[in-house]
């Protein structure tokens, strides 16, 4: 009836907290030893940082891998900032740009794959990480070297730079070329040994134009058209 009506409208009951609990603040509460612990108490997480300056350049020295120093660079931005500022050889060389690009192709874009798909996966030459642009710019660099195709090769496979030296005498000269897998695609740079003249092409394989050319004295000329 009514009454039960009435006593279904009243507030329900409240069991009081117990004392100890209702007469300790939240500002009063004990703080465990680690969450007392302050930032400088705290580890470092860039071991290296704590060798000296001179001890950094020995051991940037030693990394010799355009794919080393890259990963070294990326791992701690100073001690590649460190390389380049002293003008150590690998850390200068335009190769060093394209390893930086790689890796971090490698780390954004590479899906991750499980080890079971992977080796079922049938053995194929992998697209390239690079591009065509890349490797003419890289070609008609003055502080390229050939020395390092092979690094190109493994990390790019599908295309890369090969050289080749053929012909006798005064005609004897080094052939820069874009490779593709196991074939020579366009012809880019041609060196004759005996004079130090370098000339440079743009154009696709078999209708490749010089555009410039270098010669021994340090004059260069360069040339338009087809």
């Amino acid at each position: 009836g009514s009454g039960s009506f009435c006593s279904l409208s009243q507030p329900p009951l409240r069991t009081p907290l117990p004392a100890a609990v209702t007469s300790t603040p939240h500002k009063h509460m004990s703080r465990s030893p680690r969450a007392a612990r302050t930032e400088e108490d705290a580890p470092p997480t860039d071991w290296l940082a704590e060798l000296p300056p001179e001890l950094h350049l020995r051991i940037l020295e030693g990394v010799d891998d355009f794919s080393d120093c890259a990963a070294f660079s990326l791992a701690s931005p100073r001690l590649g900032l460190l390389a380049l500022r002293s003008g150590l050889a690998r850390f200068k060389d335009p190769l060093f740009a394209v390893a930086m690009r790689l890796l971090l192709i490698q780390r954004v874009a590479v899906p991750r794959r499980s080890p079971r798909l992977a080796a079922s996966a049938p053995a194929a030459i992998p697209p390239s990480p690079l591009t065509e642009s890349i490797l003419r710019k890289y070609a008609a660099d003055r502080r390229a070297s050939a020395d390092h195709f092979p690094w190109l090769a493994r990390v790019s496979p599908a295309l890369c730079l090969s050289s080749e030296v053929t012909g006798a005498g005064a005609s004897r000269a080094e052939y820069w070329r874009l490779r593709r897998g196991e074939e020579n695609g366009a012809n880019l740079r041609r060196r004759l040994l005996q004079s130090g003249q370098v000339q440079h092409y743009e154009g696709e394989r078999g209708a490749e134009r010089m555009v410039r050319m270098e010669l021994a004295s340090g004059v260069v000329q360069h040339y338009e058209g087809e």
